[in-house]
């Protein structure tokens, strides 16, 4: 988009503030991120790519949206500003800051936060150990290279309450530190588990796809030491070989079919941490 056509959909918004000047935002692997300042208030514009299917990252501009007005008020996610459905566009408030480089216990309070959101009306995800497990069967079915062992199937009691969860927590998606600390790129929420975004933060994977070191041991024990909910440890770690069987077929399926080079190169690493959460070792 132009100067001018953005200037234009500014002003029919009531958010045009003065000259417009743009500068393209790093947004991830998919869709069109653009800071837009006007005047002094600087705004991002988000264009989304068509929506994905057959994918555990499912892009939907109206749960989105739906996510930023439930989160509103909670200093979770940046404000909604204004959403297009036609046109696959919204803009929201620029969140200050660069994305997350430490500080596990500001991610945990940041969770803590979010439990206030409620998750009615948003798409149902995987709770059971064989529902997870399905999905990684899925996806596992479309590789080349053949699936791990399975881990050891077993009988789980689902959560007390679901939660409206991000499914995408790596550090790419946190951004600023402390207090200000913000979640962004919500195109993919979901009624879910707490465990899955615990897990999706504390994953080898996710870090590695944020191209972040992965969490030392230390790190993990502020987290969980902030968190304050052994229960949800005791949750975590029980599904956790099972997200990180699910997680890992992600990251080889993407490894065989993203065109660029160094993003295959980067799933490669990421599906090759996952395995250290199973156990077991790559025979290939």
């Amino acid at each position: 988009m132009t100067n001018s056509s953005i200037e234009t959909l500014l002003q029919e918004a009531g958010l045009w503030q003065g000259p417009v000047t743009l500068r393209p935002l790093k947004g991830g692997y998919l869709n069109e991120v653009i800071l837009v300042q006007t005047g002094a208030a600087k705004l991002v514009l988000k264009r989304f790519a068509p929506e994905t299917t057959g994918t555990l990252f499912p892009n939907r501009p109206e749960d989105e949206a739906r996510a930023l007005k439930r989160l509103e008020g909670l200093d979770v996610a940046p404000r909604l500003l204004g959403f297009w459905a036609d046109a696959s566009m919204m803009i929201y408030d620029y969140v200050e800051g660069s994305p997350w480089q430490s500080g596990t216990a500001d991610v945990a309070r940041l969770l803590l936060r979010k439990e206030a959101a409620d998750p009615d009306g948003f798409r149902r995800v995987p709770l059971s150990p064989a529902d997870i497990m399905a999905e990684g069967d899925a996806l596992f079915a479309r590789c080349n290279a053949p699936p791990p062992p399975r881990p050891a199937p077993r009988d789980l009691a689902p959560p007390a309450r679901l939660s409206l969860i991000h499914t995408d927590l790596g550090p790419g998606n946190l951004i600023g530190h402390g207090t200000g600390l913000w979640i962004i790129d919500w195109q993919c929420p979901a009624a879910g588990d707490l465990a899955e975004d615990i897990y999706s933060f504390l994953s080898p994977a996710f870090q590695i796809l944020s191209e972040h070191a992965v969490l030392t041991t230390s790190e993990q024990d502020a987290f969980w030491h902030a968190l304050a909910r052994p229960d949800l440890k005791a949750r975590y770690l029980a599904l956790r070989p099972f997200y990180a069987w699910r997680m890992a077929a992600y990251c080889l399926w993407r490894a065989e079919t993203r065109p660029e080079a160094e993003v295959r190169d980067r799933y490669k690493v990421a599906y090759a941490a996952e395995l250290t959460e199973l156990d077991v070792q790559d025979a290939g």
